[in-house]
């Protein structure tokens, strides 16, 4: 019989109890330099030596996933050696070679791997003790919803730790917005870390001068306000630099303009717009998925607004496979007559960008109800190349790109200012029927 003996590691003290006990689900999130991703990766380690010490031994893998991950070096993997390594009763316990970590006992194992380019092989990985999702902020729904039913060992565990960017993130919703049964986790920042070292409070300072945009999503684990990138943040920082970002009350005697991305399989967005003199208040946002057109028309038909015009994308016309009707008729059946309808024309997505830009300065956001199209104009950003390390000239979809893309409907579908606009303004107010 093995004689038990006692050691001990040092971590923020904020962790200790997200590491004590047993729980399902353990997580972390927070700024730059507050020691979570290093505490994480010496406590996988902890982790498996337990078991794999544990009588009987347990048998099987610790699953360590990155959303992106080209190759060994873009993994937790160097975090994990450098760790284990730090505590020589762990180095003894694990045989850390070039491209693999395994116990020198055959229990434990290390697998790394990118889940956006290879998560249906994450299904065919058998006996996961443990997954760790590093950098997990950029992780899909449909990502978590393959990976967690996957590691079902008896008494697995799912780590996840993350910088928040946004509050609509389908890790922010899933671990913040709805925390989980039977789970522990804590922000955790720069001062939670006892070892925080003087190198990065010198960036962080300069920071905190020199980048104030940035600084609370840096340094203090907010979410981004600016993201790099984006298309649309000089408008939009204008626009609260304006006032023209607070309340905008609704005008009764103005037809309200409504645009829409219809998504397939997908998020479906719409923009409440109202033109009132050479300004475009935009009163309203709405934005759901997994339902059918129906649904929206009674959205419509909820908010109660007297509608000028409709404006869709231009592939409304295409006729569905099982109904052998567009959506266009669909919409006609149920109240949203033709009449009423505008259809985008089909530009390059880059006219349409610059057409935004313009209309930009003529808005004015109702904070409350615009909330999350506000942050979707904040978040469209341009897709970045991982690999060549610089912006590609057309944009990342992501939860904002349904956002963006209504609104952009609206820049290029109605424009009551060009004279030699091909129809005349409907005044024709009446509510959907």
């Amino acid at each position: 019989m093995k004689k038990k003996t006692r050691a001990s590691i040092e971590l923020p003290p904020k962790l200790v109890p997200v590491f004590a006990g047993t729980a399902r689900t353990r997580f972390s999130y927070g700024g730059r330099g507050s020691g979570k991703t290093r505490s994480f990766a010496l406590m996988t380690a902890v982790k498996g030596y337990q078991w794999g010490n544990s009588i009987p031994p347990r048998k099987g893998q610790i699953l360590c996933a990155r959303e992106f991950m080209n190759s060994l070096s873009d993994s937790s993997f160097e975090e994990i050696k450098t760790a284990i390594q730090s505590i020589p009763w762990l180095d003894a316990y694990y045989d850390c070679g070039e491209k693999y970590i395994k116990s020198y006992d055959g229990n434990i194992s290390y697998t790394f791997s990118g889940l956006r380019r290879s998560l249906d092989s994450i299904k065919s990985k058998a006996r996961i003790l443990l997954c760790w999702v590093d950098e997990a902020e950029a992780l899909s729904g449909r990502a978590y919803d393959v990976l967690i039913p996957t590691v079902r060992e008896v008494d697995s565990e799912i780590w996840v730790t993350w910088n928040p960017e946004s509050k609509y993130s389908a890790t922010n919703e899933r671990f913040r917005d709805k925390i989980p049964h039977d789970s522990k986790g804590v922000q955790l920042n720069f001062r939670d870390n006892p070892w925080f070292p003087d190198v990065l409070e010198q960036t962080r300072l300069e920071d905190k001068e020199q980048r104030p945009d940035m600084y609370e999503h840096i340094w203090e684990g907010s979410y981004l306000v600016y993201t790099e990138g984006s298309y649309y943040a000089s408008e939009m920082r204008r626009a609260r630099d304006e006032d023209r970002i607070g309340k905008v009350r609704y005008d009764r005697g103005t037809g309200v303009v409504v645009s829409f991305d219809l998504g397939i399989g997908d998020s479906t967005a719409l923009w409440f717009a109202q033109f009132v003199g050479t300004e475009v208040h935009l009163i309203d946002y709405y934005e759901a998925s997994g339902v059918g057109l129906e649904h929206y028309v009674k959205v419509l038909q909820d908010r109660g607004y007297v509608y000028d015009q409709y404006v869709f994308p231009h592939d409304i016309r295409v006729r569905e496979l099982g109904s052998g009707k567009s959506r266009l008729e669909t919409l006609d059946q149920l109240g949203i007559h033709a009449d009423k309808v505008e259809i985008a024309p089909q530009l390059l997505i880059d006219d349409g960008i610059q057409q935004v830009r313009a209309m930009l300065d003529k808005c004015f956001f109702d904070e409350k109800n615009c909330e999350k199209g506000i942050d979707c104009l904040l978040n469209y950003q341009r897709d970045w190349d991982d690999n060549g390390k610089t912006w590609r000239m057309r944009p990342n979809h992501n939860w904002a790109s349904h956002g963006a893309d209504a609104f952009r409907y609206l820049a290029i579908g109605y424009q009551p200012y060009n004279q030699n606009w091909d129809k005349p303004l409907r005044r024709n107010l009446k509510g959907v029927v």
